[in-house]
């Protein structure tokens, strides 16, 4: 099992806009920052089976939150709706490719949440199917 935690807010991904001359990306930057984060973490090769990828995304609270409402964020009760699962995914997983997981198509089982911390961070759990099944053997 392979767990990667990037301290950095969660990032949606979006299509890249067009410029009048130029194909611009504001990904950029981020991608830099996931993969420099992914990389420090992960040292192997990348992983040619398939796998089942998890994600956790934690969004920081708005610093105007009032206090009761904060102590519901925590709790989930309450749940971050600006960005949505299946964009956050898209980006992180695009992060993991070539330094954790050879192929995004060997991915064959994800799932993502989204939840309210006090930083925000992303929690990525990566496991071959070896491991899930392990406990059949």
């Amino acid at each position: 099992m392979i767990k990667i935690e990037i301290n950095h807010d969660p990032v949606a991904w979006t299509a890249p806009r067009l410029g009048r001359n130029t194909c611009y990306s504001p990904h950029t930057k981020y991608r830099e920052i996931f993969h420099a984060f992914i990389r420090a973490q992960y040292k192997d090769a990348p992983l040619k089976d398939y796998v089942r990828v998890d994600f956790v995304f934690y969004f920081p609270m708005p610093k105007s939150t009032p206090k009761k409402k904060q102590a519901a964020m925590l709790a989930g009760k309450i749940y971050p709706t600006k960005s949505d699962c299946t964009n956050l995914q898209k980006f992180a997983e695009d992060c993991l490719k070539k330094i954790v997981i050879e192929d995004d198509r060997n991915v064959v089982q994800i799932s993502s949440k989204k939840l309210y911390a006090l930083s925000g961070k992303v929690e990525i759990t990566i496991r071959t199917l070896e491991e899930m099944h392990a406990h059949h053997h």
